[in-house]
Formats: C-alpha cells, structure tokens, sequence
C-alpha cells in the first residue's frame, strides 16, 4: 500500500520476522545420551507422543529432569542409523507480552529430520498459543519433524507427560564416567558384597576401602542439576587424598578426615551447623560470618565495620565485638581465613560462603527483613559496603534462584533510586540480565524491567534503558522494543541510552532492522497520540546511523519500506513534542545529501510526498521557509530541490481511505513510477 497526500490512511505490514532458532547445546545433547543418560520412562512416553502426533509436552516439577527428557525424546524419535538428529530451540520472544500472541507466521518452516524445542517454564503459554503448536506439529510430523513443549500446557492433555525424576546417584556417576572419573563414581556406589567363601584355587581379593565412601552423599530428594553439582566437586577429589582420609580415620578410630572432605563436597552444611547452630544462636559469630560471606575478599576492617551495622541501633550498641573474644579471632574461629593483605578469604573452605548465606537465610527465617535491611544500609550511597554491590547483588542472586522469599529484587529495588550513580546504574542493569537468564526469577525480572521502563523514577527508566541496551536485548529483542517504547515515550536521562539500543538492534542484522521497522510502524499506527513512536522513528532517521541509508536505497524497490518512510514522517510531524528534533532531522537529512552519505532522488522524492500530502505548519514549515540568511547551504539547496521536484506516480492505492488516491498529482492510470526517469532536482 501507497502512503502520501493531503489526509493519511491507516497501513498494516502484514510479515512477521521468524522466531530466533538456537541450536541445543553438546553438553545437554551429552546428558541426554550414553553415557551420561540415568534412565527413565519419560523419553520413551514422550517419543511415543512424537511418533503419533509430532508433539510431545514434558510436564513436572522443576527439577525432574524435563528439559534433559524431551531433548532425549527428539533424538529417539528423529535419530538415525547414521547420526543423530538436530535440535532447535524456539525462542519464546513474540514482541506482544500477551500470552495468546503466537501466530504460525512467525514459526520456523517444518524442515526433515529437524527436531524443535520450546521452553515454556520462562514464559506460559496460553489456550491460543497452545491451539496453534498443536495445528503446527501436524505439518511438522507430515514433513518428518517433531516438537516438544517443556513447562505447563493449557491446551490437549493427550499430549502431556508428566516427568519422573531419574536416579540422583545415576546422574552422578553417569557424570563422573562421562568425564572418565571411575573411582569418584565408584565412591558414590554401594560396595559390592563379598562372597563368604573362595574357591580353592582362588585367593580372596582386598577390597578397595573407599568403594561406597559416600554412598549416601547424594539422596533421594536431590534433583538431577544439583547431582551434577555434587558430580563435578566430587570430581576434584583426588582418590589419593580419600584413600589418605580413609587410612587416618580407621588408625584414630573417628570419621572426622571423611567428614571433612564430605564437607566440602557439600558445601560445609556440617560445619556451619556445628559452629553456629550446636549450641545455640551465637549472634555476633553469625553476623561476622555473614558479613565476611557477603564481602568475601574485602578488606577485614571492612568486613567488621559492615557487621556493626546490622539490626538496630539499639541491637548495635548491645553487640559489643570488643567484650570476650576479637573480631579477627571470632572470623577465624567461623572459618574465615585473613590472607597476608589483611582481607576475608574463605581459602581453607572454598564456597564456603553461598552455603554460609544459604543457611542464614534459612535458619534465621524471623530475621529476613532485617538481612535485607542491612544489605541496603551498607550498600547505600553512603554506605561501608557502597563499592562491594556487584558482588552482594550476584550473591543474593544466587541465593534467590532457590530461597523461600527470594531477596534479591527487594534489595535490587533501594539500588536502584540513586539518581546520578552511573556506575550503580550499569551493576543493576547487570544484575537484572542476569536474573532474566534463571529459570525462577525470569518472569518477575522481565515484568521489572517493563514497571520501569513504563512507571519508574528517572534512575530506574536509565537501569531499563540500559538492560535493553545490552544483552537483554540481544536475546529478547520483542520484549525490548515493547519497554523501548514506554522508554521512548519521555524525555529524559534514559530517552538517549534507549534510542541508542533501538539503533543497535537496528543495525545488527537485516532481520533486526526489519523487526524495528514492523515496529515502529506499529507504534506509530496503534499509539499516534504517544510520542514514543515518532522518537523512534526519528532515531532510525538520522543520517548518523546506517539505518536509514540503507532505507533509502532499499525504497524504491519495497514499497512498504517508502510507505513506511512517507508515513513516519507525515505521524512524527504531528506529533508536537518531537518538533526540534524532527526540525534538526530534517536538516541533517539535507546536509547527508549534500555529503553524499544518503541517496539524493530517493530522499528527496520521499520528501515531496510529505510536502505534499501533510500541511506543513511545523517543522517541516520551518525547514522548507526558514530564512536563508540564517540557514546553511545544505537546507537552501535541499528547499530548492523541493521547490523544483514533482510529485511522485505511484501505484493506484486500493485502500479507499488511501492518502494516494485524493493527493494532487500522486495518481497514476499506468502504474508504477518509472525510476529510469531522473527529476529535476537542483545541484
């Protein structure tokens, strides 16, 4: 559809870009195959589902394992004799946060032998969303493809599976024989029977000590991923230094070198236990460790400063760290190590200080609120611990990926109101990527990030402008360009870092600016009264970026790319809180024809069918009548230009309301403009 002439129309692009296709990695293609694989009934349910319906959807509890079945399921049921089949995942990343907005258009062509993996446990889908997987897995199951669904399905329960956990212990050892670990496989499995007799030609043989040392390390209860945790510090144990434990033990007569190392593999939940819980709560021993955890390679004064702040000021005048043992003796009894520059260090007990922060927060479950309290107070602007908040945001993180009343957006939130901390700016936004990539926070970090972009203070729209501007963006670009939007909408410190993730997206790929364009003109018909979509508009216009030289070049061969140019301008136009900046465009448009760096036909003809189909009372007015006197010569040669260019013949627009068609001049019985025919322009 032609856009242009005196009254606009309403226009609709009518393709949308694919959805992002990410290979499934070799390490999850590994612990979906031999030897790494536990067995259960869920792949083979599922391939089952595959074979009949080319759609199988893997439910459960997190933790059993559902990710790891169904890819195995798409390797059962598309594998050949001669190789494995290969594995795409979907991204979930329609640009419309509504849950029923999947569309077929935007899913991948069904392709022989291709296996396709969507993850719904980050975004749910809904009733519609699930209507148009199933209508797709049938093409996919004629073609000789298949689809599996992870996460919560709303739609047919013929094709659901509910996961079954496989074996801890077998994913463990499956692991740890993967990596050619045998002996540490070996510790984790019950040790053989003997027999009670030998033959009489056979001598009995010695059996190995550390066979089954810790057979009951990893228990019924513990998921597949935290198996592999467990596999992988088990796996640096040298069989040396257990063999050593074991042969101390049995001389002293006790298990405390086996513990220790038991200790280790679990992250010191025995330790922690006995020295602050045995006897009761040692409050001043549990805030210096908690301190030191969070602060972990901190300078010591620093460590003991931030631990006199916690609870009251009450509390803090009671806890006297003076009376009875020191500070330093108090971190050391606790496990703490002081290095020779005088810093917290947990080297004697590596990873000692998750599991520290771990247990605290369990624990210590009355005293929550306080935690949280303090982590603000000493991290505040003027806080002890004000330059350590990369650190502590990264270790509440962790804690919150699997903590009863996870704190780490509560803390994120007081982070985020200092209004000119640039560097805090850039850590939070850091912090808030990195909690949409967990499978738990994922869905209250992208509904953060859009409270901010939408409704936020200045400092926390600049925190959402710079988290699109990175690689959120990057890896959810529709959900990006809909808070780039709300971002757009002001004017302020974060109006800037937004325009330039707009640009970036713009110019990271052919699709990518294909998905902006779609988008902006979107905006632009769906919102005319909110300014976010002419300042975007505005921002792909600028001569500075490739975007719009590209554009240009690519108008008079796509007609919606003119159609989106003439429309853009025309709707920025009317739109009066852009008025500078489209004048300044307009201007730097004239200037890049002038220089060369933008297509001087093209750009000029787009140009006229503004003129000429929009009343020009503001800042193209202003650029077409401005005083010579006070204009530079670029814009004097652009007016004339315009001056002396007719109007385009465009292609009869079949729109009845269609600008085109009551436009003077702009209609054409024969068609298409003729772009051998050059114009007079001026030089």
């Amino acid at each position: 559809m032609q856009i242009g002439g005196h009254n606009y129309g309403n226009f609709t692009f009518t393709h949308r870009p694919k959805l992002r296709l990410t290979g499934v990695s070799d390490l999850e293609r590994q612990a979906a195959s031999e030897p790494q694989w536990a067995h259960t009934v869920t792949p083979g349910q599922a391939a089952n589902l595959l074979v009949v319906h080319g759609l199988a959807v893997v439910t459960g509890s997190p933790g059993t394992g559902r990710r790891t079945s169904a890819v195995r399921a798409l390797l059962t049921h598309l594998g050949t004799p001669g190789g494995s089949a290969t594995i795409w995942e979907i991204a979930t990343d329609w640009s419309d946060d509504s849950d029923d907005a999947l569309d077929e258009e935007v899913l991948p062509d069904p392709v022989r032998g291709n296996g396709y993996l969507i993850d719904a446990t980050l975004r749910p889908l809904g009733v519609g969303a699930a209507r148009v997987l199933e209508n797709w897995a049938g093409k996919l199951s004629s073609a000789g493809s298949a689809l599996a669904v992870i996460g919560p399905w709303p739609g047919d329960k013929t094709y659901e599976v509910v996961a079954k956990a496989p074996d801890a212990v077998q994913v463990a050892c499956g692991y740890l024989r993967h990596k050619g670990c045998e002996a540490q496989a070996a510790w984790l499995e019950l040790a053989p029977q003997t027999s009670a007799r030998s033959g009489l030609l056979r001598q009995p043989s010695v059996p190995d000590p550390t066979v089954g040392i810790f057979s009951k390390l990893i228990t019924t209860k513990v998921s597949p991923a935290d198996a592999v945790d467990i596999a992988q510090r088990l796996g640096n144990i040298r069989p040396e230094e257990v063999a050593d434990a074991v042969a101390r033990d049995r001389s002293q007569g006790g298990t405390e070198a086996v513990d220790a190392i038991r200790d280790r593999i679990l992250l010191w939940t025995g330790f922690l236990e006995r020295k602050l819980t045995e006897a009761g709560t040692r409050g001043q021993d549990r805030v210096m460790l908690l301190s030191a955890a969070y602060l972990e390679g901190a300078p010591l004064e620093l460590c003991i400063k931030a631990a006199t702040a916690f609870g009251s000021d009450d509390e803090r005048v009671a806890r006297r760290f003076r009376e009875g043992r020191s500070p330093r003796r108090r971190l050391l009894d606790v496990g703490v190590d002081i290095t020779e520059l005088d810093t917290a260090s947990f080297e004697r007990h590596p990873r000692m200080a998750g599991s520290a922060i771990r247990m605290d927060w369990h624990h210590w479950a009355d005293e929550r609120s306080e935690t949280m309290e303090w982590l603000a107070r000493i991290t505040g602007p003027d806080g002890v611990a004000k330059d350590w908040i990369s650190q502590i945001g990264d270790r509440l993180l962790a804690l919150s990926r699997t903590a009863a009343e996870p704190p780490f957006f509560k803390v994120l939130e007081t982070w985020s109101t200092s209004p000119a901390d640039s560097k805090r700016h850039h850590i939070v936004a850091a912090l808030l990527t990195q909690a949409a990539m967990a499978d738990k926070l994922a869905r209250e970090a992208h509904q953060k990030v859009l409270d901010w972009a939408k409704k936020g203070t200045t400092a926390q729209r600049v925190i959402a402008a710079r988290v699109c501007n990175g690689s959120y963006g990057a890896q959810w670009p529709g959900r990006s360009l809909v808070r780039l939007r709300h971002l757009l909408g002001r004017n302020d410190e974060a109006t800037p870092i937004a325009a330039a993730a707009l640009s970036a997206h713009a110019a990271r790929s052919p699709e990518g600016l294909e998905q902006v364009v779609n988008a902006i003109g979107t905006w632009t018909e769906e919102h005319p009264q909110h300014p976010g979509g002419p300042r975007a508009f505005l921002t792909l216009a600028d001569p500075q970026q490739p975007a719009i030289a590209t554009l240009v070049t690519l108008a008079p061969h796509r007609p919606a790319i003119q159609d989106f140019l003439i429309t853009g301008w025309m709707r920025t136009l009317q739109q009066p809180d852009v008025r500078d900046q489209a004048h300044q465009t307009l201007v730097d448009w004239a200037r890049a024809v002038q220089e060369d760096r933008l297509e001087r036909v093209t750009a000029f003809r787009i140009l006229t069918d503004v003129r000429n189909a929009h009343t020009p009372v503001d800042a193209l007015s202003r650029f077409l009548y401005g005083s010579p006197d006070h204009d530079d010569q670029a814009v004097i040669d652009a007016r004339l230009a315009l001056a002396s260019l007719p109007a385009q013949r465009h292609r009869a627009c079949p729109a009845p309301q269609c600008p085109l068609n009551s436009s003077t001049g702009t209609a054409s019985e024969s068609g298409d403009v003729d772009q051998d025919e050059e114009p007079t322009v001026a030089p």
